[in-house]
């Protein structure tokens, strides 16, 4: 029988199930897979510093965000083969052109250790001396364009600094809060380490990949603006130190 011979039949039908709408995707994330950025087995169960950054800004913004990290090489390398849509990077030419530069996220020094005996506290003493340096990092013209200053590639430097501490490099160059973490290490005697010297102060910066929607990107740019304002990026910093 045909739905002519049914009248009213159309107005009994039960009306179709409004459709959700579909959550958006997290935004993948990736941080330096070192401590305090990202700590593993943390006992008061801190994810790293700048997990708990991202953690507070995916919050502040209502965007959803996967996190994970890897050695500080694959961060450039997560954006140009397209597996992270955000990375947090120390500002410099190879991510300023690969990526939209969203907001700074917090300063710091790049500092330089040595032993004592070895009497390194200058640039200008770095040359012919051995350096360990994290790879893909960009310290500053002095030191990366200045080829009578040998490059060791370190996988951190908590690595560069049980070397020096052997005598298998000349030196060490880290941001200060990876080495402060770096020089608490079991077994290792500070006392035989000189001072720091500061080669250049730089900024952790959140990048974006360019594909990235302009409305995502102003998004996380408000949330940061509003997480410096409150004090809440100072806070999270200070715990760390």
């Amino acid at each position: 029988m045909g739905l002519h011979a049914l009248p009213g039949l159309a107005q009994t039908l039960p009306a179709p199930a409004p459709t959700a709408p579909s959550a958006p995707a997290p935004l993948r994330v990736l941080l330096n897979d070192v401590a305090p950025y990202t700590l593993h087995g943390d006992p008061q169960q801190r994810p790293g510093l700048h997990h708990e950054i991202m953690h507070a800004l995916s919050r502040q913004a209502d965007l959803p965000m996967s996190m994970n990290s890897a050695l500080y090489v694959r961060l450039a390398l997560g954006l140009k083969d397209g597996s992270a849509d955000v990375v947090v990077g120390v500002e410099g030419p190879e991510l300023e052109a690969l990526a939209t530069r969203v907001r700074p996220m917090h300063g710091f020094k790049f500092v330089v250790i040595a032993k004592k005996s070895a009497e390194i506290r200058s640039v200008a003493q770095l040359k012919g001396k051995l350096l360990g340096v994290a790879r893909g990092a960009f310290y500053d013209d002095s030191i990366n364009n200045d080829d009578s200053i040998r490059k060791y590639g370190l996988t951190d430097p908590f690595q560069g600094v049980r070397m020096l501490a052997l005598d298998r490099l000349d030196a060490v160059i880290s941001s200060d809060y990876l080495l402060a973490y770096a020089l608490k290490q079991p077994g290792l005697d500070s006392s035989l380490f000189d001072t720091p010297f500061a080669v250049n102060e730089k900024s952790y910066v959140i990048y974006a990949r360019k594909e990235l929607s302009a409305e995502i990107v102003s998004r996380l740019q408000r949330a940061m603006d509003a997480l410096q304002k409150s004090g809440q990026i100072e806070r999270i910093l200070r715990s760390y130190q």
